[in-house]
């Protein structure tokens, strides 16, 4: 189906219409469509982000996202929804089979990536984790959320010594990463350096260095 035709100007209507804040017109075009034209997969895709997106009908999400991904099984998307779903779902090992498909036919496919490194984080995955993390961070060095949870990653294995070389590179930054100010002065807590830990501590908005107690007068 040519996005210039007919059909094409009406799945760029529901776009339009969810991008202009009216995700009930919207869902209702999209799902026009399917009716109209079962065998394009596109409506169904859109249909189901739709839906979860907004967190209802996770049936007929199943249902759009089953026919998609037969009708295109190499269209990535379809496959990262499915990722999605599965997550919500709590099936967490069938939601990284399918954001693996989706990086399979889209090596770039950068959401699909951070999912999946979340999703092996919480499974205990932690070589997984880390392999994701890593080439997000690489394609995306400004995300400082991907790099925190890169070093959880190297440290859950072992690795501290790495952990703690990314963690000092974000409180390297301008301005440092305050979280990464806080997990670095932990890390050297866990691992017997609470001199380290307090230095780092005194660069927090908001600490104080401890008062020396002092005795009564006369004392």
């Amino acid at each position: 189906m040519v996005l210039g035709s007919p059909d094409g100007a009406s799945l760029e209507r529901a776009l339009a219409l969810e991008r202009a804040g009216d995700d009930l017109r919207a869902l209702g075009l999209l799902e026009e469509l399917v009716r109209d034209r079962p065998q394009w997969e596109l409506p169904r895709i859109e249909a189901a982000r739709l839906l979860l997106k907004r967190g209802e009908a996770l049936e007929r999400a199943e249902l759009h996202l089953e026919a998609a991904r037969a009708l295109a099984p190499e269209n990535p998307r379809g496959h990262f929804l499915w990722g999605l779903l599965m997550q919500e779902r709590g099936s967490l090992a069938e939601a990284a089979r399918s954001l693996e498909v989706a990086l399979y036919y889209r090596s770039g496919y950068d959401e699909a990536r951070f999912r999946l490194a979340g999703i092996y984080f919480s499974m205990g995955e932690w070589e997984k984790s880390e392999g994701h993390y890593a080439a997000y961070a690489r394609a995306h060095p400004e995300a400082t959320g991907a790099r925190l949870q890169l070093a959880a990653a190297m440290e859950r294995q072992g690795r501290l010594g790495e952990a703690e070389a990314e963690l000092r590179r974000l409180v390297a930054q301008k301005p440092p990463v305050l979280l990464a100010v806080q997990r670095l002065s932990d890390l050297y807590e866990r691992t017997g350096r609470p001199e380290l830990a307090e230095k780092l501590n005194r660069t927090l908005p908001g600490k104080r260095k401890k008062m020396r107690e002092l005795g009564r007068s006369g004392r």
